[in-house]
């Protein structure tokens, strides 16, 4: 393949990528919405409890969501790479609390637990553009 090729090829991709980074995070804002009730009821669940489920899932959120936004705006070049070690830090799914509650039938919460796995799905997709920047 020619290298003028090859570069336009991966600008291509990038834009697409961009695009699609967009997207998912115009659905997270919306499943967000959706998740209201369940978010009701779980907050009254978390009075007795130690942790907050809806804490971390606000705080992976917000760190999350402000990455997504920097690629959206390409407001990330100068420190991709630490961006790319916080999100690498970033597993929602492997806090004991959260993977004890995801994974607990009694607690029947489909639309915040599909939330969390657009969330980490959105974390993943900003990993994978990062990393396709480097090469």
């Amino acid at each position: 393949m020619m290298p003028n090729l090859e570069i336009a090829n991966k600008a291509d991709h990038l834009i697409t990528a961009e695009t699609y980074i967009q997207q998912i995070l115009n659905q997270l804002l919306i499943k967000y919405q959706n998740t209201q009730l369940e978010r009701e009821k779980i907050s009254l669940w978390e009075e007795n409890q130690e942790f907050s489920i809806l804490g971390i899932v606000e705080i992976f959120t917000d760190d999350i969501r402000g990455y997504a936004f920097q690629v959206i705006r390409k407001n990330y070049s100068t420190h991709a790479q630490n961006i790319l070690n916080e999100l690498e830090k970033l597993k929602i799914l492997e806090i004991t609390e959260v993977t004890n509650w995801y994974f607990n039938p009694k607690f029947d919460y489909p639309k915040m637990k599909q939330y969390i796995e657009i969330l980490n799905y959105l974390r993943l997709l900003i990993i994978e553009y990062i990393r396709n920047l480097k090469t």
